[in-house]
């Protein structure tokens, strides 16, 4: 007689490289709907930290927004490695071979990988106070400096340029306005745009609101200004279509010079990484250093890093099964809101040509913050 064995099924193991809104929302979405799966997340940072409030740092904690991975580790199961990886062409095919990563405190073997590094900020490396750029501001918060820098007497009307006036200068610019007018500062505020419209990837009426606000503030608008650089105290400007120079004091300046992915991805519609023309099955990727192919939005956003994340996440549980059958990632984006100070925020919702503004518009993005912030806590209120 013949004794049945007993088929053991071992767990399923995922490797997230990359702890934004891409990487976490794959990771939450593999732990709610596979409560097995054995998922290591690799980020050299010891914590989250939840960009699009970042403006908000110029009067609060840094800390405030950031939540470190051994805490989320404990809410949703995973091991951290807190370390850094690069990747090339080799490293990826060898990963799609032997299902293995090699770390400084060993080998990683695992069943399926997803990367999601995002994109690097673009700045410049200094120890300058006065000077903040995107990385500066994610490791040390400009509350201080910008309350020291209040504080400190000067015979001159003291500057605050905020060189870039894309989503994250726009929003930044609003914010340090309102604590300026909060303890009745008399400085001057500059934002430098290196373009000859406002917002110029939205739709108009975005912008045309924003400069409306611009004025009524006093906030002085330079246009057409390419930055060149930071000079013996001086802020240099060149005109984008007569090369002309202006100078403008240093003061305290923040550089937003936008950002690139050290790697970029390109995936087939279901995520998963194509290279030499060949589909790496073990290999996904999502957020902003991934490019899909066919509908999707590819928009360099949290919204679309979070959706990427989800879609990434229940195709490889679908690969994983009997099927082997991915989804095409097929979301466009919903809408897009940024904040213009306390009670004020602009931009579209459905479609592009719905433009809401004002209280209405910041009611929203904070109830669009809010969702976000439920996500972490481990209630997920996004629509499929």
């Amino acid at each position: 007689m013949t004794k049945n064995k007993e088929h053991i099924v071992q767990p399923l193991k995922v490797v997230i490289l990359g702890g934004g809104y891409a990487g976490l929302s794959a990771l939450i979405t593999l732990r709610k709907q596979s409560p097995d799966t054995v998922i290591t997340l690799i980020d050299p940072r010891p914590h989250h930290l939840i960009i699009t409030r970042l403006h908000e740092t110029v009067h609060r904690p840094l800390d405030s927004i950031r939540i470190a991975y051994s805490e989320l580790a404990k809410r949703f199961n995973f091991e951290h490695v807190q370390q850094s990886l690069s990747i090339n062409e080799s490293l990826l095919q060898h990963w799609q071979n032997e299902q293995i990563i090699k770390l400084e405190s060993g080998e990683l073997p695992f069943n399926y990988l997803i990367i999601a590094v995002g994109a690097a900020n673009s700045g410049t490396e200094n120890d300058d106070p006065d000077i903040f750029d995107l990385n500066k501001l994610t490791r040390q918060s400009a509350a201080q400096r910008l309350e020291q820098f209040i504080a400190e007497p000067s015979v001159e009307k003291p500057v605050i340029n905020i060189v870039g006036a894309g989503p994250t200068g726009i929003q930044f610019v609003f914010e340090i306005d309102h604590i300026l007018k909060q303890v009745h500062a008399d400085y001057q505020l500059n934002i430098i745009d290196g373009h000859a419209r406002l917002l110029k990837a939205f739709p108009r009426a975005v912008g045309d609101y924003v400069q409306k606000r611009l004025v009524e503030k006093n906030i002085k608008l330079f246009s057409n200004a390419f930055y060149s650089g930071i000079q013996s105290g001086v802020l240099i400007l060149k005109d984008r279509q007569t090369d002309q120079p202006t100078e403008l004091p240093k003061g305290l300046t923040f550089l937003f010079l936008g950002k690139a992915p050290d790697i970029m991805l390109h995936a087939n519609s279901s995520g998963q990484v194509v290279l030499n023309k060949a589909v790496l099955t073990r290999i996904f990727t999502a957020g902003d250093c991934s490019h899909f192919d066919e509908m999707g939005t590819n928009g360099m956003t949290s919204q679309a890093a979070l959706r990427k994340g989800r879609s990434v996440a229940k195709n490889l549980l679908l690969h994983a099964g009997l099927i082997r059958f991915c989804l095409p990632y097929m979301h466009q984006d919903i809408g897009y809101l940024m904040s213009l100070g306390p009670g004020d925020a602009v931009g579209w919702v459905a479609r592009k040509a719905t433009i809401i503004s004002g209280l209405p518009a910041y009611v929203a993005k904070e109830g669009i913050e809010l969702q976000y912030d439920l996500l972490l806590s481990g209630i997920d209120s996004y629509l499929p």
